[in-house]
């Protein structure tokens, strides 16, 4: 694209979101005082000017590995972010013997990652239990996870 094109998207989408929130603020004038206090907690915490209210707001730690009946792993992990997250946890994965099939990754905030994987070859069948185990060290949260 040209830049004449990326300026006229830009200005279209810049009209589409000022419609939206034109929406919105009729929306909110709808609103009960209860929500109205929600809604002002949400920007405030958008805004960073609540710093002290995001641990309680942010997710929390979770592992979660389900084996399904088709041979399948599916893996759910919400937890900090922190440097070397992605590939500590492909590498535990590995080492387990789990090809990650498909995968959902998401790195906003907390270290999110959704996948389905299978096990490669003949090798031993692990446990989901085993598994969350690893995944739970390789965050680096040491120990076992509860």
């Amino acid at each position: 694209m040209d830049r004449t094109s990326v300026v006229g998207d830009t200005i279209d989408y810049l009209k589409e979101l000022t419609e939206r929130i034109k929406t919105l603020k009729e929306e909110i004038g709808a609103t009960t005082p209860e929500e109205l206090n929600l809604l002002s907690t949400a920007k405030n915490l958008s805004s960073g000017s609540n710093d002290e209210m995001m641990p309680t707001m942010r997710n929390s730690t979770k592992f979660d590995v389900e084996k399904r009946a088709d041979g399948d792993t599916r893996i759910e992990i919400c937890c900090a972010a922190n440097p070397g997250a992605l590939l500590s946890t492909v590498g535990a994965l590995e080492v387990l013997g789990l090809e990650i099939e498909q995968c959902v990754l998401s790195c906003f905030g907390d270290f999110g990652m959704q996948a389905s994987c299978s096990q490669e070859g003949k090798r031993q069948v692990i446990s989901a239990d085993d598994i969350k185990q690893a995944l739970y060290r390789s965050a680096g949260y040491g120990g076992r996870c509860l």
